[in-house]
């Protein structure tokens, strides 16, 4: 019995032996170091897998949040009451989620209200300026039930809390929905959609120009306008050209822009209006300023050319040889070619200014 104890213990130390000269042999060594780098590698691969999954997991949940909300939502249009600031403001899911893929719609699509903060009425609480708040919501009750052939106007917000309110709309993604981007730069008149108090004046289309023609309505004031809006803030800023083809009986006509797609017939009034009349007027902001910087009148087949760019519209009488310049109110949001009509037979022709034109009217 103590001879097989031996034995074993003998054969236990040649083993141990043996591994020490493992230790010393360096294939031996290099196989053990490939096997272990070959389980980190693996190891690592797996948690980026994991790692993987759970950020394509999230990315879906996102992207289908306000889809999932409206399907589990689309027979409960319920009413969602805010305290914004202090300020109460009641308002349908419906309206608060007007404006896709924004944060303002993904916070109230229904997904997520549990865990916005409440005040001590169980009401959603903004911490936001409620007059700024209140801005955001009725303009979207508004586009909710807007008219496509006339546009809601974009909010005009009083200078004070001008940039608050821009920071307040990127903040929740509505820059855009707010203020869209203008569509064209240079003027495209393919894409010009007409806008008119009432439809007294036809339009026509075609070789890169649009006419203008009043056919009814006898002496009356007739607002016409063209959107989308002008683009005031690139580097160029905005050009086109108008012909005067026929001055029915040397009446009333207005050229210029207007920052108010729903004004009235009497749009030269309008706060937002600015150019020039063929009764020697110049219109600033809806006020006459008769004669101002020399302006007399408009001519039967008079060429004239428009720049808006910042704070200033400019007109360039071809005619005349001789440039009108008018300040503009830089605080709306948005400025349309704007033309307001008197006389049925009057015709007009919009069309695109060329890049030599353009040239010659920055130089002068």
């Amino acid at each position: 019995m103590e001879d097989d104890d031996n034995h074993a213990k003998k054969r236990k130390q040649d083993n141990d032996h043996d591994d020490d000269h493992d230790d010393d042999d360096p294939s031996v060594l290099w196989e053990r170091c490939q096997q272990s780098h070959k389980k980190r590698v693996k190891k690592m691969k797996e948690e980026k897998d994991n790692l993987q999954n759970e950020i394509e997991t999230m990315n879906n949940s996102i992207v289908g949040s306000t889809s999932a909300a409206a399907a589990a939502t689309s027979n409960e249009d319920v009413i969602i009451e805010i305290n914004a600031g202090g300020k109460i403001i009641s308002a349908l899911r419906s309206t608060l989620t007007l404006a896709p893929n924004t944060m303002f719609t993904y916070m109230f699509s229904g997904r997520w209200e549990e865990s916005m903060k409440r005040d001590d009425n169980n009401r959603v609480y903004l911490d936001h300026d409620p007059d700024l708040i209140e801005i955001i919501v009725n303009f979207l009750r508004m586009k909710k039930i807007e008219d496509p052939t006339k546009p809601v106007q974009s909010p005009m917000v009083r200078i004070e809390k001008r940039n608050n309110f821009d920071y307040l709309l990127r903040y929740f993604g509505l820059a855009d929905f707010f203020y869209p981007s203008p569509v064209f730069l240079p003027l495209d008149t393919s894409k010009i959609d007409v806008v008119q108090h009432g439809s007294s004046v036809t339009v026509t289309k075609s070789d890169n120009k649009i006419k203008f023609r009043k056919v009814t309505g006898g002496k009356k004031f007739t607002f016409v306008a063209c959107k989308p809006s002008l683009n005031a803030t690139s580097d160029e800023g905005s050009f086109w050209k108008v012909t005067i083809d026929v001055l029915a009986g040397n009446s009333w006509l207005l050229l210029g822009i207007i920052g108010h797609l729903g004004a009235s017939y009497n749009s030269h009034v309008d706060p937002t209006s600015y150019g020039w009349s063929n009764a020697s007027q110049v219109l600033h902001g809806g006020f006459n300023r008769n004669g101002d910087s020399g302006w007399t009148t408009f001519t039967q087949g008079e060429c004239l050319h428009f720049h808006l760019k910042s704070n200033k519209l400019t007109m360039f009488s071809v005619q005349k040889s001789k440039k009108f310049v008018i300040d503009i109110d830089t605080t709306v949001p948005a400025y349309y070619i704007h033309f307001n009509i008197f006389n049925a037979g009057t015709m007009l022709t919009l069309e695109p200014l060329g890049e030599d034109e353009q040239t010659r009217m920055l130089e002068n």
